[in-house]
């Protein structure tokens, strides 16, 4: 999914908001979600069941699984909760920032260009 949706993801970097109303990275994931759905239903990418970028953050950033999704980790990880003893309920319940908001959506970019690169070197 976020292959396929590299250049959208590289307009929305430019201006977040006006794609997705807000500057959070859950709305990113959630309009970059629909539009990949859309490709799948429009049969124009094949559906892929596995999603490496998940997996990919979580051994980024230090996390024991993907389970909480790239966005959730990668803000987490922006606030400053520790990976190894992260509580999903407490970031949850978390009083984000607009400049948490911010440093999340950068540190998500940072991750798109590096994960993209290798990626790519694992590909050829």
């Amino acid at each position: 999914m976020i292959i396929e949706c590299y250049q959208l993801l590289k307009e929305i970097e430019k201006r977040p908001a006006m794609w997705t109303g807000e500057v959070n990275l859950k709305s990113i994931k959630i309009f970059v979600s629909g539009y990949y759905l859309a490709l799948i239903k429009h049969k124009i990418v094949p559906e892929n069941i596995n999603e490496p970028f998940f997996d990919w953050v979580a051994n980024k950033l230090g996390y024991f699984e993907s389970t909480a999704g790239w966005a959730n980790m990668i803000l987490a990880y922006s606030v400053g909760f520790e990976p190894e003893s992260i509580i999903w309920e407490e970031l949850f319940d978390y009083n984000v920032t607009r400049e948490q908001h911010l440093k999340s959506i950068e540190l998500f970019y940072e991750l798109l260009e590096q994960f993209k690169t290798e990626f790519e070197t694992n590909s050829n």
